[in-house]
C-alpha cells in the first residue's frame, strides 16, 4: 500500500507541478540587442527565436521572408526591439500569451484561416431563482474582453452576445433588487453555441448592496429551496473528471460521504445508506431505476441511461431534504435535461465507452423560441473483449438508449415541453465447463441471462401569467420490467430451467405545484402527487435436490401512493433565512400513512461564512416486487405473505453544516450528520438475524426472507470535510475526506455493522487544463482522482461445518454477521483530453484508465464449491477507454 500510496503523488507531482513552470513563456526584463545588415527577414527570425527563445507566429504567405533587413538595436526591452525591428521591415507584431504573431503593415488582407479568430455565440436566460420566471432589463456584462460587453435581456428574460472569441469566459449579471451573480469559466468553442440559465436571489433589502463572491453560483443547487446535504453536478464536471466515465451516479461518488459498491456497478452508497433509499427524479417527477444491467428492486448498473450530452446541472442531495422530496430516507438524485438550440439546428457525434451515439437538435416554431433535442446511443461490449480488457465476466452485454426533449413556449399559455427516455440492455453469462472432474462439490453449473429495459416519458406545463405565481402540471408515464433466466446443466450434461424472474411495473403520474412569492423575503410552495403503480410478476425456483419447482411470485395488481406538501421560505434578516414544510404520503397497501415535519436554519455570519442545521422526518415504502411475495410450508398447503404487513421504514435525520467561501476560487465546507432508522423490515426466523432490508441494494440478486416483520432500527453518523478549488486559471482541486459508521438491529435486537459501515472515505481530485495553438483554439486537459476508503463488511462464513457438509450447503457465522471487512479499497484514475477547434466544428479526443496501478481491490468474500475453500474474488484490474466526440 506504501508503495502505491508514494507513486500516486509522484504522479501527481509530475502531472501537475511542472506544469506551471514548464510550459514556455515570454522572457521577462531581459535587454535584446541585435545588429543587421542585408539579411533576409527569415534569417533574423531564426537568429531571435535562437538567441533569446521567442516564439514568432506568421504565415509564409504573407510576410516576405526574402526580403532583405538592416537594422539595429541595443540593450532594448523586448517591446521596444520588436517595435524597432517591425518598423524597419514594414511589419506589426501582437503578443498573444506565448506567442508573438507577426503580420504585414500595410493591411494586407489576412486569407490564412489559421491567423482569424474563431468566434461563438454566447446566449442564456435570466431568471427569478423563486419563481423561474424572467427579468426583464437585467444587465448581463462581458467582463472576460476588453473593452468590456454589455446587454440587457428582452421581455422573455433572453439575452445574446454574438461574435465573441472562441475559450473562457467571465459574465457578471446585475439587476436591480437582486444580488448580483458572476459566472466564471463559461467555455465557448466554435461547432457549438453556448446557451445557459442565471439564476438571480432577491436582495432582503431592496436596492441594498449585497456583497456576493465571484464563484458564489457554482456553490448554489439548481433548486434554491435545497439548503444542505446538496451537490450540484455540473455538466461540465461529469465530462472531466477521472473516474467518473461520464455517468452521473459514479460523479456522485467524487462527493463527501458517498461510496460505490463495485468498479462493475455504479450504486449510489450515501452515509452508509442503502441504494434501495435513493430517489431518482427527472424533470421534477420520480422515474425508476435509470441504468442498464440493473436487477430489481436495485439502484444501480453498470450503465446509465442518462446521456451526459443531454443533462443539465442537476442537485444531488444526500440527506435532510426539504418537504418538496418524500419516499425515500437516503438520498435525492434531482436530473434535469437541457433545452436545445432554439436558434440553430446543431450536431454531435460521440463513440467512446457509453457507446456510439448521435445528439441532434435545434429551433421548433422559431417565432415562439420553441426548440427539440434528442439522442440515439448503441452499444456492445465485442470491441473491448476483441482488444483483451477483463471487463470482468464472460458474456457479450449490449444496450441501446434514446432521450429527447421539446419545448415550446406560448404568448398566452404558458410553457409546455414533453420529454422522454427509454432504453434496454441484455447480457448472457457464460461458465460451463464440461469436464466435469474440475466441478468440486458443484452439482450443477448455472448459465443466467438478464434482460431489463426503462421508460419515462411526461408532458410539463408552465404557466406564469398570475402576479407572483407560478403553477406547474406534470403528468407522466414510467415503467421497467426484468427478467432473469438461469439454465442449470448437470454433471449428466443435461440442462433445465434452474430460476426465471419477470419483474414488470409501470407507474401513471400527475403532479401539480403552486409557487407564490408575495414579498421578496417570503417564498410558499405547495404540491400534490398522485401514482398509481401497476406490476405484473412472477418467479420460478428449481428446487434441487427434491426436483420440484415453486412460484413463490405470481401477481398482477396495482397499488396507489399519493404525496402531498407544503412548504415556506422567510427571510427573518440579512443574516437569517428559515424554511419550515410538512410532508405526507398515504400508500394503499396497508393503508400507510405518514406525516413528516421538516425545518432548516441558514445563517449568514458574513457574506463568506455560513452555518445551516436542518432537521426532519423521513419515511419509505418496500419495493413494490416484495409486497406480494409468497413463502410456502412443506408441512401444509398454506403460505405466508409477511410483506403486505410491513410498516414504512422510518427515519429522524438532523445535519449541521458550516461553510467557508475563502475568495472567489476556493470553498471548505463541513457537515455532521445523524440518522435514526426504525421500522426497518428484519427477519424473526433462526438463522436469520442478521437480515435487515438495510443492508440490501448492491446485488444482481433478490433476497427474501421468512417471518420479516417491520421492528428493525438503526443508526448512521459521521462528519464530512470538503476542500474545494474551482477552475480558474485553468486548475481545479476537489479533497474530502469522510468519516462514518453505520449500524442496524437485527431480528434478535442485537447491534450490528451495516455491510455499508466502511468506516472511512477519501478522494483527491486534480485538473490542469493547457491553452494551446494560436489564440488559444485548442486545449489539453489532464485529470487524477485518487479514492482510498475503507472495505465493505461481510457475514464469515463457517469454513469448518461447510468443509465437512456433503452438499454444496454453505454455513455462514451469523453471530458474527458484518463484523470483519474486506481490505481498504485504493484507485487512481486518470484521463487525458484534447480539444480541438476549427472553423465551425470542434473536436475532442479523450484517453483514459481507471486503476492505473491495476491494484487488485476485494469485491466480495465466498466459499469457491470448486476448491471446497473460503476465499475473497477481486474487482476490476486496470480499465482503459478511449473516446471522441465532434459538435457541428
Amino acid at each position: 500500500m506504501l508503495k502505491q500510496v508514494c507513486l500516486c503523488f509522484c504522479v501527481v507531482f509530475l502531472i501537475f507541478f511542472p506544469l506551471r513552470s514548464g510550459a514556455q513563456e515570454l522572457p521577462a526584463g531581459v535587454s535584446v540587442s541585435f545588429h543587421y545588415q542585408n539579411k533576409t527577414l527569415e534569417q533574423v527570425l531564426e537568429d531571435l527565436q535562437k538567441r533569446y527563445s521567442l516564439n514568432f507566429f506568421y504565415s509564409n504567405s504573407q510576410l516576405p521572408l526574402t526580403t532583405k533587413v538592416s537594422c539595429a538595436a541595443t540593450s532594448l526591452p523586448l517591446e521596444k526591439a520588436l517595435q524597432a525591428l517591425c518598423a524597419c521591415a514594414d511589419l506589426s507584431f501582437q503578443i498573444i500569451g506565448e506567442q508573438i504573431v507577426l503580420k504585414p503593415k500595410n493591411g494586407m488582407k489576412d486569407n490564412a484561416v489559421s491567423l482569424k479568430t474563431f468566434t461563438q455565440t454566447l446566449r442564456g436566460t435570466v431568471i427569478d431563482a423563486g419563481l423561474k420566471t424572467p427579468l426583464i432589463g437585467a444587465t448581463v456584462s462581458l467582463l472576460s474582453v476588453d473593452p468590456n460587453r454589455a446587454v440587457s435581456t428582452g421581455l422573455d428574460g433572453s439575452f445574446a452576445l454574438e461574435k465573441l472569441p472562441i475559450g473562457r469566459h467571465t459574465l457578471q449579471v446585475s439587476y436591480l433588487g437582486y444580488k448580483d451573480a458572476e459566472l466564471p469559466n463559461i467555455m465557448l468553442v466554435s461547432g457549438k453555441e453556448t446557451v445557459i440559465s442565471v439564476q438571480m436571489e432577491e436582495s432582503f433589502i431592496q436596492q441594498a448592496e449585497v456583497l456576493i463572491e465571484a464563484e458564489r453560483d457554482k456553490a448554489l443547487p439548481q433548486n434554491l429551496l435545497i439548503s444542505s446535504s446538496v451537490h450540484t453536478l455540473r455538466t461540465e464536471e461529469i465530462n472531466r473528471f477521472a473516474g467518473s466515465r461520464q455517468d452521473p451516479s459514479r460523479m456522485a461518488a467524487n462527493y463527501a460521504g458517498v461510496s460505490s459498491a463495485s468498479d462493475q456497478r455504479n450504486d449510489i452508497i450515501v452515509r452508509g445508506n442503502s441504494p434501495l433509499g435513493v430517489l431518482w427524479r427527472l424533470e421534477g417527477v420520480e422515474i425508476p431505476n435509470p441504468n442498464h444491467f440493473t436487477f430489481t428492486p436495485n439502484t444501480g448498473g453498470a450503465f446509465s441511461m442518462l446521456n451526459n450530452n443531454l443533462l443539465d446541472n442537476s442537485d444531488f442531495l444526500t440527506g435532510a431534504f426539504p418537504a418538496e422530496y418524500g419516499n425515500r430516507i437516503g438520498a435525492v438524485m434531482d436530473v434535469r435535461l437541457r433545452e436545445g438550440n432554439n436558434k440553430r439546428v446543431e450536431n454531435t457525434l460521440q463513440i467512446g465507452l457509453n457507446g456510439m451515439e448521435v445528439v441532434t437538435e435545434g429551433p421548433l416554431v422559431k417565432k415562439w423560441g420553441g426548440s427539440f433535442l434528442g439522442s440515439m446511443r448503441l452499444f456492445t461490449f465485442r470491441p473491448l473483449e476483441e482488444l483483451g480488457v477483463n471487463i470482468g465476466y464472460q458474456g457479450l452485454p449490449r444496450f441501446q438508449d434514446g432521450s429527447f426533449k421539446i419545448v415550446l413556449p406560448t404568448p398566452t399559455a404558458g410553457k409546455f415541453s414533453a420529454w422522454g427516455i427509454a432504453g434496454s440492455s441484455s447480457v448472457t453469462i457464460y461458465d460451463i465447463d464440461e469436464d466435469t472432474t474440475t466441478w468440486g462439490k458443484v452439482h450443477y453449473r448455472l448459465e443466467p441471462t438478464l434482460y431489463n429495459q426503462m421508460y419515462a416519458f411526461g408532458v410539463h406545463h408552465t404557466y406564469s401569467k398570475i402576479p407572483k405565481t407560478v403553477t406547474e402540471l406534470i403528468i407522466s408515464t414510467s415503467g421497467s420490467q426484468v427478467e432473469a433466466t438461469s439454465i442449470a446443466t448437470f454433471r449428466n450434461l443435461t440442462s433445465r430451467l434452474f430460476y426465471y424472474l419477470r419483474n414488470y411495473e409501470r407507474q401513471l403520474i400527475t403532479r401539480f405545484t403552486v409557487t407564490h412569492k408575495p414579498t421578496p423575503g417570503l417564498l410558499f410552495k405547495s404540491g400534490f402527487t398522485w401514482q398509481k403503480m401497476y406490476y405484473n410478476n412472477q418467479e420460478i425456483m428449481y428446487q434441487y435436490p427434491r426436483d420440484v419447482y415453486e412460484i413463490p411470485l405470481d401477481a398482477q395488481g396495482s397499488a396507489t401512493l399519493l404525496q402531498g406538501y407544503f412548504l415556506s421560505k422567510y427571510s427573518i434578516s440579512p443574516q437569517l433565512d428559515v424554511q419550515a414544510g410538512l410532508y405526507a404520503q398515504k400508500f394503499s397497501i396497508g393503508e400507510r400513512l405518514a406525516v413528516e415535519p421538516r425545518i432548516t436554519f441558514d445563517y449568514y455570519i458574513t457574506d463568506a461564512h455560513k452555518v445551516h442545521l436542518s432537521a426532519g422526518f423521513h419515511s419509505q415504502t418496500q419495493p413494490l416486487v416484495y409486497y406480494e411475495y409468497r413463502f410456502f410450508s412443506q408441512e401444509q398447503p398454506v403460505f405466508n405473505q409477511p410483506y403486505n404487513q410491513l410498516d414504512f421504514t422510518r427515519s429522524r435525520q438532523v445535519v449541521l453544516g458550516y461553510n467557508y467561501s475563502l475568495n472567489s476560487s476556493w470553498r471548505l465546507k463541513a457537515e455532521a450528520y445523524y440518522q435514526y432508522h426504525y421500522n426497518a423490515p428484519v427477519s424473526k426466523r433462526e438463522g436469520e438475524e442478521a437480515f435487515s432490508m438495510l443492508n440490501l441494494g448492491t446485488d444482481y440478486s433478490f433476497v427474501t426472507v421468512d417471518s420479516v416483520v417491520s421492528t428493525g432500527t438503526g443508526k448512521n453518523y459521521g462528519i464530512e470535510f470538503t476542500a474545494e478549488r474551482f477552475l480558474k486559471d485553468g486548475f481545479y482541486a476537489l479533497a474530502n475526506l469522510s468519516l462514518l459508521k453505520s449500524t442496524f438491529t437485527g431480528g434478535d435486537g442485537k447491534e450490528r455493522p451495516t455491510a455499508f459501515s466502511i468506516g472511512f472515505i477519501s478522494n483527491l481530485l486534480l485538473g490542469k487544463e493547457i491553452k494551446l495553438g494560436y489564440d488559444n483554439r485548442h486545449h489539453l486537459s489532464l485529470d487524477l482522482r485518487i479514492n482510498y476508503a475503507g472495505g465493505r463488511r461481510y457475514i464469515p462464513i463457517d469454513k469448518e461445518r461447510t468443509n465437512q457438509e456433503p452438499t454444496d450447503k454453505i454455513y455462514y457465522d451469523v453471530e458474527n454477521a458484518y463484523i470483519p471487512k474486506l481490505r481498504n479499497y485504493f484507485r487512481t484514475d486518470l484521463r487525458l483530453s484534447y480539444q480541438l477547434n476549427t472553423k465551425k466544428t470542434t473536436h475532442w479526443f479523450f484517453a483514459a484508465a481507471d486503476n492505473i496501478f491495476n491494484r487488485k481491490n476485494e469485491l466480495y468474500y465466498g466459499w469457491d464449491l470448486e476448491e471446497n475453500e473460503a476465499k475473497e474474488y477481486y474487482q476490476l484490474g486496470i480499465y482503459p477507454y478511449l473516446g471522441y466526440r465532434i459538435q457541428f
